[in-house]
């Protein structure tokens, strides 16, 4: 079951965070499964094999900006979201706050002031659509980029084949409802070349930095049109676009980068950006 945590903390002191903290998210995700399970964690780390999670950048109220990043405004909440394709991992996540009232992000102690628990099912997934779509939108609200094989470089722009074939292999990894075979597969992505494209997007590319490392991204919106009302394909891919808001879409998904959120096309073809 996917679930989604959100924890809002204030911290003692003043503490300088990065612009972007996609990464400092994780590490705290894993710091707070190492004090409940240190062989989960460690497993968790592990190079190349897909994450049953996914994390946001914190977000916080900035008192002003320095060399080093942001300095955060103590006397506003500090808010981050984890989110777990496996309900396991989510139990093991809150087991820890049984004992603690507080984490620790770099040197600085955050106390913790709420937690929020939002879940649905895989099959509820599946269930939530009920109808064929012509067309919805996916709203990139962290920089996102595709890997393509033989190359170092990241392909910038939100491809529907890349993006929901992608999505399918997350959703069969840690579905325990529906899943798909290899043929199944394969036609799905011959289905999105024929019938799916971006009709509209308003796209832009950012580059971010993650320690030492960088890192460049797209962020915006893009429509998602359907040539084909009536294959069951056109369901299949409206789950998985929900199901991203979980999974996050994308490389290094588990640092924050590819957090997304679905929405039905606006009526009025209204192309500003959501707030």
């Amino acid at each position: 079951m996917p679930v989604e945590v959100c924890l809002e903390m204030y911290a003692e002191k003043s503490v300088v965070l990065p612009s972007f903290s996609g990464y400092v998210s994780r590490g705290l995700l894993l710091h707070i499964l190492r004090g409940v399970d240190p062989c989960l964690a460690g497993d968790l780390h592990r190079a190349d094999v897909p994450k049953p999670y996914s994390v946001t950048p914190l977000r916080f109220k900035s008192a002003k900006k320095t060399e080093r990043g942001y300095v955060v405004d103590a006397s506003f909440p500090v808010r981050v979201w984890f989110r777990f394709l496996r309900e396991d991992l989510a139990n093991k996540f809150l087991k820890y706050f049984y004992s603690h009232e507080s984490v620790l992000i770099y040197d600085a102690v955050f106390n913790v002031a709420s937690l929020s628990v939002k879940n649905k099912g895989y099959e509820d997934l599946w269930k939530s659509v009920k109808e064929p779509v012509e067309a919805f939108r996916l709203y990139f609200r962290t920089p996102t980029y595709l890997s393509t094989l033989g190359t170092n470089y990241h392909y910038l722009f939100p491809d529907h084949v890349r993006i929901f074939s992608g999505l399918m292999r997350l959703w069969n990894l840690f579905s325990n409802f529906r899943r798909f075979s290899k043929e199944e597969f394969l036609e799905y992505k011959d289905w999105l070349l024929r019938n799916v494209g971006v009709s509209q997007h308003k796209l832009r590319t950012c580059l971010v930095f993650m320690g030492k490392k960088k890192a460049s991204g797209f962020v915006g919106w893009a429509t998602y049109e359907f040539g084909d009302l009536d294959s069951g394909w056109n369901r299949v891919t409206q789950v998985l676009a929900r199901f991203a808001e979980y999974s996050n879409v994308g490389g290094n998904r588990t640092g924050g980068f590819g957090v997304t959120k679905h929405k039905t096309k606006p009526q009025d073809g209204s192309e500003n950006d959501e707030r």
